[in-house]
């Protein structure tokens, strides 16, 4: 008896040992291009064009896009037409094949490496068609085939695209072996040709969109700029012509007329730069590649800006102080930096009289803060609020009465924003307003 018990106890432990092998050999055995760890079939090797195919087929922006209803005829007609409940159109990625459409299973996508479709990317293959898949050395232990959906009979085209990579297939299977008609087989071909004309097509659109987008933003920026020069052109325009009816007038002495032309002259120059400002900010809107970074001198940009405002500010006897240290560089878009400079410049100066505008900056790691105060009319705290609000354009006159549109805080907004940077507004009424902007180093 005990014999037998000790005969036992050794089968048992030759069976535990066989099963710990064999479950250790399916959970490490090694990868590779021919087999699958659990499986001996053939998995489909990989094409030689394989990084180009796949930059292709993303170029189409096709994979994990919704259901659309032409996609899903295609597999509806191809089913009928082959006799036979499941069809796919299948792109084929690097580590899944996904379905556009599918009719006949429940499943988006499965892995590549069980997929059939990734066998008609070969660059032989025009039509691939396994008429028993249990009886094909690839297939007949595919889990694909040994279970759901139990696929014996299968055949693809490949879907072509017309720079020649193959995406994927147009496939039809079946449960039960089969071999199609040539009727058939070229009703497929015709079929995977339309599908691949319709992700032409998806393509072709989308740029098409893209540009209608992009037409709408020129149109916008055109008349944003209308306004601008509206805005901020008008103004200087206005005053220039006023010097020259002066001027004109007989009613001024000589040193008079002098001083209004050398006025004049130093106003036509501030306007011509306005123009060149506005110029670079409708390219930087339109191409954000135009920005250019560089290390500016910020005392000496701030002296450059200060001059062209000196007939503005003298008219309004306003002060203009620069306090920026002289050695402090800012690596920034000069062009963009100057025109906020200019529109927040021309800003304080419309709502300060007898006063002072001044400008100050410092570092602070790898941050610049730059913060310009006035010592004007100031606003209260719902005008503060409402200045950079979406879609509303908001401008009170100045202290001379000079009329706005809203539309340079709004515009330095956008430069600030291209720039990365943030803008604050601290203001009292009847005491001023300071802008504070901040922009990396």
């Amino acid at each position: 008896m005990s014999a037998f018990i000790r005969q036992s106890q050794f089968i048992e432990t030759i069976e535990s040992l066989s099963y710990t092998i064999f479950t250790t050999h399916l959970i490490q055995a090694p990868k590779n291009n021919s087999y699958n760890s659990f499986w001996r079939m053939i998995v489909a090797p990989i094409p030689v064009n394989e990084d180009k195919r796949l930059e292709e087929l993303h170029r189409y922006e096709i994979m994990d896009t919704s259901y659309q209803e032409e996609f899903d005829d295609i597999v509806k007609l191809a089913s009928q037409i082959c006799n036979v409940p499941i069809s796919l159109i299948s792109l084929v990625e690097s580590s899944r094949q996904w379905f556009k459409a599918k009719i006949g299973i429940d499943d988006t996508e499965t892995s590549r490496d069980v997929s059939f479709c990734a066998h008609s990317l070969d660059a032989d293959t025009t039509f691939l068609q396994v008429e028993d898949a249990t009886k094909d050395e690839r297939f007949f232990d595919n889990p694909l085939v040994t279970g759901n959906p139990n696929i014996r009979f299968y055949a693809g085209v490949p879907l072509v695209s017309s720079n020649g990579y193959k995406l994927g297939t147009l496939c039809v299977i079946n449960s039960q072996p089969q071999q199609l008609t040539s009727h058939q087989t070229f009703a497929l071909q015709v079929l995977a040709e339309q599908v691949m004309k319709l992700i032409e097509l998806h393509i072709r659109n989308k740029q098409l969109d893209r540009q209608s987008k992009k037409l709408q933003q020129h149109a916008e920026m055109q008349n944003r700029i209308i306004s601008i020069i509206a805005h901020d052109v008008r103004t200087p325009v206005s005053s220039l012509r006023n010097i020259i009816e002066l001027s004109n007038s007989n009613i001024l002495s000589e040193a008079e007329t002098k001083e209004l032309t050398l006025m004049a002259d130093k106003q036509l120059e501030t306007t011509i730069h306005l123009l060149s400002d506005l110029v670079n900010w409708g390219r930087m809107q339109i191409d954000t590649k135009s920005i250019a970074f560089e290390k500016v001198h910020l005392h000496a940009l701030i002296a450059e800006k200060f001059k062209k405002f000196e007939v503005a500010a003298s008219l309004k006897k306003n002060r203009l102080v620069n306090l920026v240290d002289g050695d402090l560089l800012l690596n920034t878009d000069k062009n963009a930096l100057k025109f906020i400079l200019r529109n927040l410049i021309s800003n304080a100066n419309k709502f300060t009289s007898n006063g002072t505008i001044s400008i100050y900056a410092q570092k602070e790691n790898d941050k610049v803060l730059i913060t310009i105060n006035d010592t004007g009319m100031g606003m209260n705290e719902e005008t503060r609020d409402r200045l950079f609000t979406s879609g509303v354009k908001y401008s009170s006159p100045g202290t001379n009465k000079e009329k706005g549109s809203g539309l340079g805080l709004m515009l330095t907004k956008d430069f600030i924003d291209v720039l990365a940077g943030t803008l604050q507004v601290q203001s009292q009424q009847g005491k001023g307003t300071t802008i504070s902007i901040e922009l990396k180093a």
